[in-house]
């Protein structure tokens, strides 16, 4: 466990504090200041996503720095950084692509419909055109534009770099029979994280309400299947090692929430899927969710099991 008195991360608290009210920022921005287009973008899904898991980064660094029986040990305190800083460079992307399809869409109705097109329908086009650049620069001036992002990826960076010399509480080390770690857990992670990756309809930019709801919970099922990975790689690595019973016991319970909560989106998605079937909307993703569903229970049970034999 981390040792709450020669680890401070009140710096590490206030940076997530301001990155969460940049976030509540961009909402209230979207919702009443940047110009309505049709349907929803990425970004505008991806800013909910980036919002609750900081408010969920956000809480666990209160409750550890006010509660003093809510312990956290140093690889789940990783994989929150992880977590926020994939999350920013993901938002950014999602960003970058969406004024490019934007600006792509834009220049294409110049050409075809204003300077090729009906002369009657200029106005109307025009109009358009001013709508989506109005939103695009709006986003520019945000809270969440590609400079803050950046800025945000930096300090995350130099957080994750700082994190491996947190101190640890001094602990009994253990060494745990070989039988409680499992190879087996380590690739199924990869194998949904690539099941999950699948789940996400990459070939869209701009969504109804079902869609932009499927998206969401696609993307957070990938960002918390793909959390998994590291930590599961690195408990299977110490398995001739001698180890805390924290850092033990601690990944495991880290990985079966990441599963179980990745089992809640697989099941979440399933549904959405069938929804789109009966629409006539139906596609290879209700395959690929339903295999997510098997393997996140599948991978839920052999974690649930190794958690039990733990005798230390």
């Amino acid at each position: 466990m981390l040792d709450k008195i020669n680890n401070k991360l009140s710096l590490l608290t206030i940076v997530v504090g301001i990155i969460l009210l940049f976030d509540m920022g961009t909402i209230v921005s979207n919702i009443y200041v940047s110009p309505i287009l049709e349907g929803y973008g990425l970004p505008d899904i991806f800013i909910y996503l980036k919002t609750s898991i900081f408010l969920f980064i956000f809480i666990v660094l209160m409750l550890w720095q006010n509660k003093s029986d809510f312990e956290l040990n140093k690889s789940s305190l990783r994989i929150m950084i992880y977590l926020g800083f994939f999350t920013i460079i993901a938002y950014f992307f999602s960003l970058f692509m969406y004024k490019y399809v934007l600006l792509y869409d834009t220049a294409e109705i110049i050409r075809n419909n204003i300077l090729y097109g009906n002369p009657n329908l200029v106005f109307d086009f025009s109009a358009m055109n001013y709508k989506t650049l109005s939103y695009i620069t709006t986003i520019f001036g945000g809270f969440n534009s590609e400079a803050i992002l950046f800025v945000e990826a930096l300090i995350f960076q130099m957080f994750l770099f700082k994190s491996k010399d947190y101190v640890l509480a001094d602990e009994k080390k253990h060494q745990y029979d070989v039988f409680l770690y499992d190879m087996y857990i380590y690739i199924l992670f990869i194998v949904l994280a690539i099941i999950a990756f699948l789940s996400i309809n990459l070939f869209t930019f701009r969504y109804d309400e079902l869609g932009s709801i499927e998206m969401g919970i696609s993307i957070l099922g990938f960002i918390i299947v793909a959390s998994g990975i590291i930590p599961a790689y690195n408990l299977y690595q110490s398995r001739s090692q001698s180890v805390t019973k924290s850092f033990f016991k601690g990944t495991y319970k880290l990985l079966f929430t990441l599963v179980c909560i990745s089992l809640v989106t697989f099941i979440g998605l399933f549904i959405l899927n069938i929804v789109f079937l009966d629409l006539n909307r139906g596609s290879y993703r209700i395959v690929s969710t339903f295999i997510g569903v098997i393997v996140s229970i599948v991978l839920a049970v052999k974690i649930y099991l190794k958690m039990s034999l733990d005798n230390k």
